[in-house]
């Protein structure tokens, strides 16, 4: 069995409205940060299981992140990096 460590972000989809990033687009407009700027608040997750493949735990790892971790009607997902881990990890 290996070590893969696994990092993932979350947002709501494009269409879900956004309070706190529309108010933090607000705020940064008023503050002359930016004239055009498009926020949407998120989630990261660092998940590090043990497989037998990395295969299959990506297969585990999709799983986990539609039924647990996010609502599939609101939010969307993103694998940003996967890889497997030394011993020293």
């Amino acid at each position: 069995m290996k070590y893969f460590l696994f990092k993932i972000s979350t947002k709501l989809k494009d269409e879900i409205k956004d309070p706190e990033g529309e108010l933090a687009e607000k705020i940064a407009s008023r503050l002359k940060i930016f004239d055009d700027i498009n926020i949407k608040k998120g989630k990261f997750f660092e998940i590090k299981v043990k497989s037998e493949s990395i295969g299959k735990a990506k297969e585990k790892i999709i799983e986990l992140i539609e039924n647990i971790l996010i609502n599939p009607i609101v939010e969307t997902y993103s694998i940003e990096s996967f890889e497997e881990l030394n011993a020293k990890n």
